[in-house]
């Protein structure tokens, strides 16, 4: 983040690549074992949050169907 002086955030510059077949809701996500350790599950009050590839990968996977 340009503005910030103590070099604490970090903004990141996101670009739309294509939509999914279908919305994965956070149910769905929640239903899936393969998530359990996502921060979005301890704590689903997020709107940004570090995503490891595999898990990625697995919710791509779930709106592709």
């Amino acid at each position: 983040d340009k503005t910030d002086k103590n070099g604490r955030f970090v903004a990141v510059t996101v670009k739309f690549k294509q939509k999914l077949n279908r919305p994965v809701t956070l149910l769905d996500i929640k239903k899936n074992k393969d998530l359990s350790d996502l921060a979005l599950i301890k704590q689903s009050r997020l709107s940004v949050m570090p995503i490891d590839y595999k898990s990625w990968k697995i919710i791509y996977n779930m709106g592709k169907v």
